[in-house]
């Protein structure tokens, strides 16, 4: 894909360079470490459902930094805990109305936030719990983007999982499409 600059330069957008490929790399390492953490054979409910939020996370921050205006010190202010953008309901909710994810997946993300936070803040909690097998059973983006039927004896902590890689899976590859995307800053005053 070719643009032009405010000099009349034609480049392509989609190539990578600068801080934009230091973050891209920084993001694939982010990747593996959270494959390495969020595996099947983990044994710690709480881990799976805390690491699958905290990448979910990463992934919005990493589309709203790649779609906002390429200045990064005013991005950054945005994305503190303390600012706007600096939580990951906020961030949903931003991502939505840019129109950069639909319902399904705003939805999905927030049932993804609402299981962790029962993990984070209930020392009992478990996917045996009935409200988070509930939440479990409500995810809908893996039952579209795979359309295939989770197996009867598929469990709660197994529709989290399958639900949040097909969410990483999507939200990954929004990052690059969020990039393309980039607002740019008008030159005039």
């Amino acid at each position: 894909m070719t643009d032009t600059d405010d000099s009349g330069e034609i480049f392509d957008s989609s190539f990578i360079a600068g801080r934009s490929l230091e973050k891209h790399f920084e993001l694939q390492d982010a990747l593996l470490e959270f494959s390495k953490l969020f595996h099947y054979e983990e044994e710690n409910d709480r881990a799976i459902a805390i690491v699958g939020a905290a990448f979910l996370d990463t992934l919005l921050e990493h589309i709203l930094i790649n779609f906002l205006a390429d200045d990064e010190k005013e991005v950054k202010k945005l994305l503190q805990y303390d600012q706007p953008l600096g939580t990951y309901g906020n961030r949903i909710t931003m991502a939505y109305c840019l129109g950069l994810i639909g319902k399904t997946i705003r939805d999905d993300l927030r049932l993804a936030g609402r299981i962790r936070n029962r993990f984070a803040h209930d020392l009992y909690a478990s996917f045996d719990d009935e409200k988070i097998q509930s939440w479990c059973k409500s995810l809908r983006w893996h039952r579209i983007s795979i359309p295939v039927a989770p197996p009867p004896e598929a469990t709660a902590r197994d529709l989290f999982q399958v639900g949040v890689n097909q969410l990483v899976a999507h939200l990954h590859g929004l990052v690059s499409v969020a990039r393309l995307e980039k607002r740019i800053i008008r030159p005039y005053p």
